[in-house]
């Protein structure tokens, strides 16, 4: 069994400051990256050395226990040994380490490793010089008879430290990382709000890839992501939750359509797709360091669904009564039409059929200027030659 240890023992500030592993970064505490990448990492269990049981550690260890593994927080070295048998494996993470998962998968290699950097670059980073050449990287893997050790230590002494030290001293695998890692901020330690504020511009920019401007509104839906994730902002609300909310529009747009005017729905789907493309971009780099991203920013599938069908029920609404079979058929074609062309590899373009803030919009208009049947058929006339077309390109470029 993988057993990790975090640490919320230091502080931001020399005294009477937060846990510097509280301090956000892209919508989730430092400790919390930690536990993802623990878990990543295949630990099954998670100790915490820590002052009492804070708020932020609760929500920590809810997120543990609804992963399915255990979560302890340990006041001292000695509470660990009752978590760590001598069969099991302990990843240590430094307090403050924001690290690269994937990284320190690939460098521990299942085995007893001390992470390590050049000296002088760790050291001015922050990290602790371990000999001549080299710096803690601020992660290692020990196996469970280590934590025996600890016992030698004073109750009140810190079990890191001292795990660190007894790693050397069996003279533990060292890994060393490249030089020139800390100064993409692909990986280090988060010790003040400046620190977070850069980590989280460089965290976003490697892991996030909004949608063109050749989708407008879908672009502007994935950059309002991106902003609500940011510290700044305090991200009151999730994936989920902005998710809800576009739900919650889409029954306001069916009731405005049905009971008041049919366009002002079709002006509230546009607004409910943009809610749900949000939604699904916070989705998304939530889930960022769990597991790998299933689509950035795609809306989800069920409520994508739902959505368009809301969506052909208000066009034939919108229509005149003796033309509503023939306005609801147009729309399926189009909603057809869009759905192909998403699933076919087309080129850069084709990005623009998923836009559908931008096809409820432009069908708002229509309906209101009373040329919702023809915009329909040309819409869709279009979209079938565009992607005719397009595929008959890419086939004569392969041949």
């Amino acid at each position: 069994m993988r057993v990790a240890l975090l640490s919320t023992m230091e502080s931001v500030a020399a005294a009477g400051g937060d846990p510097r592993g509280f301090l956000a970064v892209a919508g989730k505490s430092v400790v919390q990256h930690q536990l993802e990448c623990a878990l990543a990492l295949g630990c099954e269990k998670i100790a915490c050395h820590a002052h009492g049981l804070p708020q932020e550690l609760v929500a920590l260890q809810h997120l543990a226990e609804k992963a399915g593994v255990r979560f302890q927080v340990i006041p001292g070295p000695r509470a660990l040994s009752g978590m760590v048998r001598a069969a099991d494996e302990l990843l240590v993470f430094a307090d403050g380490l924001l690290p690269d998962c994937a990284l320190a998968g690939k460098l521990l290699a299942d085995r007893p490793s001390v992470l390590a950097l050049p000296a002088d670059e760790g050291i001015a980073a922050g990290f602790e010089r371990i000999d001549r050449e080299y710096a803690w990287a601020g992660l290692l893997m020990v196996r469970g008879p280590a934590v025996e050790r600890l016992a030698d230590l004073p109750p009140d002494a810190d079990p890191i430290a001292g795990l660190l030290r007894i790693a050397l001293q069996a003279g533990t695998r060292i890994a060393p990382m490249a030089p020139g890692i800390l100064a993409g901020r692909e990986w280090g330690l988060v010790q003040t709000e400046d620190d977070a504020e850069e980590f989280e511009e460089v965290w976003l920019g490697r892991h996030v890839r909004p949608a063109t401007f050749a989708a407008p509104f879908l672009a502007v839906a994935d950059r309002a992501a991106t902003a609500l994730m940011k510290r700044s902002d305090g991200r009151k609300f999730g994936g989920n939750a902005v998710q809800a909310g576009a739900a919650g529009i889409g029954v306001l747009a069916g009731l405005a359509a049905w009971f008041w005017q049919p366009v002002a729905g079709m002006a509230l789907m546009a607004a409910a797709y943009f809610l749900a493309r949000t939604g699904g971009a916070l989705r998304s780099i939530e889930g960022l360091g769990r597991t790998p991203p299933q689509g950035y920013g795609r809306i989800s599938g069920w409520l994508g669904a739902a959505f368009d069908i809301l969506l052909a029920g208000i066009v034939g609404l919108a229509s005149l009564p003796q033309d509503r079979g023939i306005a609801i058929l147009g729309a399926a074609v189009l909603l057809f039409a869009l759905h192909l062309g998403q699933g076919l590899p087309l080129r850069n373009w084709k990005i623009v059929l998923s836009d559908r803030i931008l096809l409820a919009a432009t069908l708002s208009i229509a309906a209101y200027f009373g040329q919702l049947s023809y915009v329909l058929h040309i819409l869709s006339a279009l979209i079938l030659v565009a992607i005719l077309l397009d595929l008959r390109r890419s086939k004569l470029t392969r041949a």
